[in-house]
């Protein structure tokens, strides 16, 4: 079904198909990452990272992250940090596996998003919250998109973030930064 929409989007008789699932914010940036996945995979079920990065050879860099996928046991190493994601992590990931970050490696919402990408062999929306210093950052909503060199079995996985602003209550303050600041009584 997907392949029929997307040659129907590719003539112009239907519109784009919209990468968003129910329950999960929209976003410009993640529904570009999504195109240029199904543009990049041709008629293989996933793309290759070479043709990805061909294709389209400054894709959002700026907003990625790139994991190569080991197996036996299931686990993902950071390749590549986009800068501006770089820039509001706690560490430099790179080179480090999913298993020697504490609050990534299993259980966690990032390994379950990763490793249900690979189970599924399709891209996974979702939404993590933001821990870090960065007060420009509220929230981290992503999309998994699978790269396969042979076009079956994935073997990296390309990330692409989209940043959400934080909450602010009405009078411009983050929430429960008042808390503990009234005294009762």
């Amino acid at each position: 079904m997907n392949d029929l929409l997307h040659l129907a989007v590719l003539h112009g008789t239907a519109s784009a198909p919209s990468s968003g699932l129910p329950g999960y914010p929209q976003s410009a940036l993640l529904n570009q990452a999504y195109a240029l996945w199904l543009a990049a995979r041709g008629r293989a079920e996933m793309p290759a990272r070479r043709g990805l990065d061909e294709r389209h050879p400054g894709l959002l860099h700026a907003q990625t992250l790139l994991f190569s996928v080991a197996r036996d046991p299931l686990d993902f190493r950071y390749k590549l940090i986009g800068s501006r994601i770089q820039a509001i992590l706690n560490t430099d990931y790179t080179g480090m596996t999913l298993s020697q970050v504490p609050h990534q490696r299993s259980p966690s919402l990032v390994w379950d998003h990763l490793s249900a990408a690979v189970d599924a062999r399709a891209p996974v929306k979702g939404v993590v919250p933001y821990v870090g210093r960065s007060r420009d950052v509220g929230g981290v909503y992503h999309i998994v998109l699978p790269l396969a060199d042979d076009g079956e079995t994935v073997d990296h996985l390309l990330v692409c973030v989209d940043l959400a602003p934080p909450v602010r209550l009405q009078d411009g303050t983050p929430p429960f930064t008042q808390l503990g600041s009234t005294q009762l009584g």
